[in-house]
Formats: structure tokens, sequence, C-alpha cells
């Protein structure tokens, strides 16, 4: 991981130790959401050497494309999906426990690293099936308006729910 860049995600901002964030690379979302999470936190990182970014439209619709070819969509925040854009456009590490963006991050070439836990065993894809009769629909492409609210079955009617792909 040495002189590689790194993409810093929330978790790594609020649990990794200051001299491991110098020269990461991080979204200007997260810094509300480090503030709303610690305070303190959010005032030390401003003394850190922290590249602030916004990710461009491009990097947005390739963390897009990303997050719905796996089907991982329905389980990333806008912050998330910032994250996810800045390390496609710079081709960099992903730093995170977020299983989500170490799927979307190993599928499409883009390396990741955990900040405490082990990681992910193995990628795997997403789509929909329906509750009742079974029927299968692509991933979501875009996240619910509620949490595991996916829609009804255009068949039977009945919830739809995720499923792995085998």
């Amino acid at each position: 991981m040495v002189g590689a860049a790194r993409v810093l995600d929330t978790g790594a901002l609020l649990h990794l130790p200051p001299p491991k964030l110098n020269g990461g690379i991080c979204a200007d979302s997260q810094k509300a959401e480090v503030e709303r999470h610690d305070q303190d936190r959010g005032l030390l990182l401003e003394q850190i050497r922290i590249h602030w970014r916004q990710p461009s439209p491009n990097g947005m619709e390739l963390a897009t494309t990303a997050a719905q070819d796996t089907g991982d969509i329905s389980g990333l925040s806008p912050v998330d999906m910032d994250v996810i854009a800045l390390a496609l456009e710079h081709r960099a590490i992903i730093v995170t426990d977020d299983y989500r963006m170490q799927n979307i991050a190993g599928i499409h070439g883009v390396g990741w690293h955990p900040v405490l836990e082990s990681g992910i065993k193995e990628q795997l894809r997403w789509e929909l099936e329906c509750k009742g009769c079974r029927a299968i629909y692509p991933g979501p492409d875009k996240p619910p308006k509620f949490k595991r609210k996916f829609g009804k079955c255009s068949f039977c009617g009945a919830k739809l729910k995720l499923k792995k792909v085998a």
C-alpha cells in the first residue's frame, strides 16, 4: 500500500490513527458525516494533510454504473457513492470496512484495504427475487426510498427481496 493513492471512507477517518490519514483523499461530503459522529475528530482532521475533493460528474457516473452492476447500490449512501467515485476516478485503493464498497472495488479493479475488520471473503452480485412466486429481476438501479423496500412483483404482487446471484 506504500505509495498508492488511498481514498479514505468515513470509518477510516473516525478510527485510524492520524499519521495513517496523511495524504489520503476524501470526499467533501464526508466532513459533515465525521462531525455528526465525533466533533472533536472533525477538528483533529482539519490539522491533518488530507486531500478533500468533490467527485466529478464522470466519477459519479462510473460509481453509479459500478454499484448498479453489482447490485450493491441499494445499500449505499450518497457519501458512499462519493467515496467510490473518487476511488474510481483516481484508480486509488479504498480504505473501508464497508462490505458493499469492498465488493464494488474488487469487482471493478480497484483495490481495497480494511480499517478494523478483516474484509469480504468473496465478491458477490445481487438480484431481486419475489418472495411469493420467486420470479427474478435485475438488481436495483438506485437506492430504495425506504430500507429493504424494493417494490412488488409484476406477476403476483408480492414484495421483492435482495438475493445473492449464485
